[in-house]
């Protein structure tokens, strides 16, 4: 699977390359959602993994509350977590990565994410992925880029498996916005 995890990245990012190439997405604004972030590494994953790869998006971890994992993707014995954000303001977003990791470390997350899952497996692998978008538009943003994935929770860093960071200045469009967005993915394995 950690092979894979960069034909992943590859394809995200030529997925990114395709849409920005074509359409620019947002009016007036950097504001690309995060839900398409998630959307597009789902399809990434897809891509590369086949059709014995079924996923979920929003996927509930809390039985009162309706706290949720952005998306869930189940490979053969293999569970996969994603968390995504878009880092608008650093300091705060990381904050919340941090708390995503948390939840996606918890044995409960784990339990309640496989608890209906029918091929169940006495061995898992499980992975989180922390994927984030931001724009360098200044240096703490740029900072926040060229420091990934050393910000992320010791808890995640302690077992990255693979981490990536998506540039995208060489799109043949015009437009200066090209050379401010990026994307940043960090995938490590779940240890409980």
């Amino acid at each position: 699977m950690k092979e894979q995890f960069k034909y992943i990245g590859d394809e995200i990012k030529q997925r990114y390359m395709k849409i920005l190439s074509n359409y620019y997405p947002a009016h007036g604004s950097t504001g690309f959602t995060e839900r398409n972030l998630t959307n597009n590494l789902v399809l990434a994953f897809e891509r590369v993994l086949g059709e014995s790869c079924i996923s979920w998006f929003e996927a509930p971890i809390c039985l009162n509350n309706g706290k949720h994992i952005d998306a869930v993707i189940f490979f053969e014995s293999i569970t996969i977590l994603i968390e995504s954000k878009r880092l608008t303001s650093v300091k705060s977003k990381l904050v919340s990565i941090a708390n995503d990791v948390e939840r996606m470390f918890s044995q409960k997350t784990i339990e309640l994410v496989e608890k209906n899952l029918t091929c169940k497996s006495s061995i898992r692998t499980r992975y989180s992925i922390v994927l984030c978008d931001l724009w360098t538009e200044s240096n703490e943003k740029f900072q926040a880029y060229d420091l990934w994935p050393n910000q992320l929770p010791q808890k995640h860093l302690r077992h990255l498996t693979y981490f990536q960071k998506i540039s995208f200045e060489d799109l043949k469009v015009e437009g200066q916005w090209k050379n401010h967005y990026k994307i940043l993915l960090a995938i490590s394995e779940i240890k409980i």
